[in-house]
């Protein structure tokens, strides 16, 4: 076996360790949410939302135009 060929299959193996490795590495930390689900996606604490919304911007906010529906849908 010629040594370029062992360079090259030796660069071919390493980089397929690395990718699977960095795959098992991410695969457990992605999306942790999808464990329980019966776990809500929209957390309801309005406190946020409250503190944001004082009077002043109520006051001055403008209403946004809704958009037409395309014909073709009921």
């Amino acid at each position: 076996m010629s040594r370029r060929r062992i360079v090259v299959l030796a660069g071919l193996a390493t980089a397929t360790a690395a990718a699977a490795i960095v795959g098992f590495a991410t695969m457990g930390s992605a999306e942790p949410e999808r464990d329980n689900p019966t776990k809500p996606v929209v957390q309801n604490d309005s406190s946020d939302a409250e503190k944001y919304w004082t009077q002043e911007r109520r006051d001055q906010a403008k209403p946004v135009e809704m958009p037409t529906p395309p014909p073709h849908l009921p």
